[in-house]
């Protein structure tokens, strides 16, 4: 039997055994390798409420960890259920209900390419994640959480919907994007051929590069902040205009300068994006 098939068995017999209300600290853990350890993997994880966590480590394996959040419904909720539930409500009256957790932690493996799953679209979910230092990643959360990755030299990508991202002490390229949020990044290196871009619609977005980094920005602020530097930013007039003449349909004639804002810095390099709608860009030199 190959080894993914007896994760996969184990689950689910501590599904079948486990309490059905978890406690906090209830944690369903696994450690999985790659097909071919000697080589970059690549790591894929989606959560629909809950935060992730990844730490890049010194080793082979990448473990897993997906712990519920306990959250306990007061009485007040139950006083609103409907008239029809008198009988249950007064069965427990006096008593504190427990939303049920629930584990289902599952990991899938084929060709160094690993995808991590785990029921949350009822109970949040705090998902740690450990993997060797140059796996590449994929990472997707919607709500209740933000999004941490810390020591890795993959490729990564980030998505979050309603919470922040925080990449610390990374070396590779980076796409992040959220939207009520901030994404916050701190560089070792760049790798300067791959994209780099950190967007979010309500949030700073808040970069750390090295002094001597080599970088051509794209700088945006679409309605309200500042963009703030501990670089000397060579600004270029590089502003892109947009033209609309529908005239000769009855429409109108439309002039657009976009405000985008082009900058060099170290004689430029490397094209980074940074975007906002509402929130401050801070460009900061590592110390």
């Amino acid at each position: 039997m190959k080894p993914i098939k007896r994760i996969f068995i184990a689950l689910l017999v501590m599904g079948m055994v486990a309490p059905a209300l978890w406690s906090e600290d209830a944690v369903d853990r696994v450690a999985v390798p790659f097909s071919d350890p000697g080589k970059p993997g690549l790591v894929k994880a989606h959560l629909i409420n809950g935060g992730i966590v990844v730490k890049g480590y010194d080793g082979k394996e990448v473990i897993v960890e997906a712990k519920p959040r306990g959250h306990v419904v007061g009485k007040h909720e139950d006083e609103m259920d409907d008239d029809g539930e008198d009988e249950k409500r007064d069965k427990h009256a006096g008593m504190m209900r427990l939303k049920a957790g629930g584990g289902g932690l599952s990991v899938e493996e084929s060709k160094n390419v690993m995808e991590i799953s785990v029921p949350s679209w009822k109970t949040d979910i705090d998902l740690t994640i450990q993997v060797p230092m140059n796996t590449s990643l994929e990472l997707h959360a919607v709500n209740n959480g933000g999004i941490k990755v810390e020591n890795v030299n993959g490729d990564i990508e980030v998505a979050n919907v309603n919470g922040g991202i925080t990449l610390s002490r990374i070396s590779g390229s980076a796409v992040a994007q959220t939207v009520n949020g901030s994404v916050t990044a701190t560089f070792n290196r760049l790798d300067g051929k791959k994209p780099l871009s950190l967007i979010t619609l309500n949030g700073d977005v808040d970069i750390t590069l090295p002094a001597t980094a080599k970088v051509d920005f794209k700088l945006k602020i679409d309605n309200h902040g500042e963009i703030y530097s501990d670089f000397e930013l060579k600004l270029q007039n590089k502003s892109e205009k947009t033209v609309e003449d529908k005239r000769s349909h009855g429409g109108r004639y439309r002039v657009k300068i976009d405000k985008t804002v082009f900058g060099s810095i170290n004689g430029g390099g490397q094209e980074i994006t940074l975007k906002t709608f509402n929130g401050d860009i801070l460009l900061r030199k590592a110390k």
